[in-house]
């Protein structure tokens, strides 16, 4: 589901901005990065610290995505109209909010290593956050 509905709320926000190819292909190509990243590390079953090491990468594209969206992107907008400007900026704000606690669940849940929550409260963690990130987007 996310190596589908990620990168094309990328593309509306990168569309919103009046992003150039170039930037929307680097966006789009960080998202598919951090989502597969992050699937070797759901997946690997060769311990924790490989887990945490594909986490680690997986976050790693996350920040290089989320430099995009706080600077090019952002300039991008700010030459838009006042109103588009500001929609870019609350739905880019929404992105940020929701997506930084993707991680964070994952590294507590029972996907993580440091199993804070169980398998319950993570499911539910994540359902929130696809639901508020899809719907709050759409």
């Amino acid at each position: 589901d996310w190596l589908f509905t990620t990168p094309l709320l990328l593309l509306d926000l990168a569309l919103l901005a009046g992003a150039s190819r170039n930037t929307i292909a680097t966006l789009v190509g960080l998202d598919v990065a951090m989502i597969l990243t992050g699937l070797i590390g759901a997946l690997a079953t060769e311990g924790a610290a490989f887990r945490i090491a594909w986490w680690g990468i997986s976050t790693g594209f996350f920040v290089v995505l989320l430099y995009f969206l706080v600077g090019t992107l952002t300039q991008n907008a700010a030459q838009k109209s006042g109103d588009v400007a500001s929609l870019f900026g609350t739905l880019r704000n929404l992105i940020i909010v929701l997506w930084s606690a993707y991680p964070i669940v994952w590294i507590i849940g029972t996907e993580g290593t440091i199993e804070l929550i169980g398998l319950g409260p993570e499911t539910a963690a994540f359902t929130v956050l696809d639901l508020a990130a899809k719907i709050g987007f759409g």
